[in-house]
């Protein structure tokens, strides 16, 4: 079988992460070259991740014989990229957001139809074995009818004012940054389980910091802790820290969503709540294993994450027996394999985010501004 031949541009913390799941999708994919800033960390990145060729120009990945391109790089620079690869006939993964307004969005949507080549947004998060267990379950009306959502997802690695990323300048990641980075895979993934869009929206921003100090020589390192600042400069922030959000979907199924970046002691927590009229379902990602199952009449049940006791497509998702755990490393690996399956023909079950929930979560993020900005309920257009 033919084996794809492919390229990632961006070598930050979720480039390697790209990198490592591609490597183990091997009998799918040859990962043949790394695009970074310069040339000296785009040698560095490849020496490091056995990668074979490198370059400081990603417009090298264009001219090359690459199938497929990742891309992972700051948000301002995924709407010309993701066009740049169509255009040159490269299937492509990006990271979210697709880009940087709705009309970007649906460009490339156009664009990829119109190529007749097939694209990918990563929400990676759809993979769990469980998350795949409750969308089936769903399906089947096991849990009854879903008339209610409730969920967050919180961080604390912008707690303190000196806590520094490109994300926090929205010239590099948009106007939205709590919503649009983490509370997109939260709203993301409600949509996918309940089968139902998201339809209006009523949100309210805040900001523990207006003002926040990075240091001058812009060597700030994500997700790590200053300890000398007495280099750094102040800047003001536009964004927003954190964010409540009520929504209410396509069926009238009402939802409350929590997302903050400045919440002590929660450093990747995603909680999911659904209220049936059978049962409810609980998840969250720290314990990712494992799905609890409330009952009125009977003891509550937790599944715990077994491929023989799920349905086939979560079982399918589970890569190793039950008691042996999977946690995030599987869902990007996982979405690989949907995505270079069907590109390379071998699948006819496929499913992965296309452009088009790319879009659509811009589309809704841009209805949640709109409505934090107004202070009312805004509808989302489709």
């Amino acid at each position: 079988m033919r084996r794809l031949k492919v390229a990632v541009i961006g070598t930050g913390f979720i480039g390697p992460v790209h990198a490592e799941a591609i490597r183990r999708n091997a009998g799918l994919a040859d990962l043949v070259m790394v695009a970074g800033i310069s040339e000296e960390e785009a040698k560095e990145a490849a020496l490091r991740l056995n990668i074979p060729g490198y370059t400081s120009d990603y417009r090298d990945i264009l001219k090359s014989d690459a199938d497929v391109v990742h891309i992972c790089t700051p948000n301002h620079l995924h709407y010309s990229m993701v066009k740049e690869c169509l255009e040159h006939g490269k299937s492509v993964l990006c990271e979210k957001p697709l880009a940087m307004n709705s009309a970007e969005a649906a460009e490339l949507v156009e664009l990829a139809d119109a190529k007749g080549l097939m694209a990918a947004v990563n929400y990676n998060l759809r993979y769990y074995p469980l998350i795949q267990e409750m969308r089936q379950r769903n399906m089947e009306k096991e849990g009854g009818e879903i008339f209610s959502l409730q969920g967050s997802y919180l961080q604390d690695w912008l707690l303190y004012d000196t806590d520094y990323s490109w994300r926090l300048e929205s010239k590099l990641s948009g106007k939205s940054r709590a919503v649009a980075d983490i509370g997109t895979h939260w709203m993301d993934m409600a949509q996918y389980v309940t089968g139902m869009k998201i339809k209006s929206v009523f949100a309210q921003f805040g900001r523990m910091h207006e003002t926040r100090k990075k240091s001058s020589d812009g060597k700030d390192l994500t997700f790590s802790k200053a300890e000398d600042t007495a280099g750094y400069i102040s800047y003001d922030v536009d964004t927003e820290d954190y964010a409540q959000i009520l929504f209410k979907m396509e069926n009238g199924t009402l939802g409350t969503l929590t997302v903050s970046q400045v919440i002590a002691g929660y450093k990747n927590y995603m909680e999911f709540r659904q209220s049936g009229t059978v049962s409810s379902f609980t998840w969250n990602s720290e314990a990712p294993n494992q799905l609890t199952i409330g009952h009125r009449d009977r003891a509550n049940e937790i599944l715990v994450k077994d491929p023989s006791l799920l349905h086939g497509r979560a079982a399918s998702m589970s890569g190793f027996p039950g008691g042996h755990q999977e946690g995030y490393g599987e869902t990007l690996k996982n979405l690989i394999r949907e995505f270079y399956s069907d590109i390379l023909g071998v699948s006819s079950s496929a499913e992965y985010p296309l452009l088009k929930d790319g879009a659509s979560e811009m589309y809704l993020c841009e209805a949640i501004i709109r409505s934090a900005e107004e202070n009312r309920w805004v509808e989302v257009e489709a």
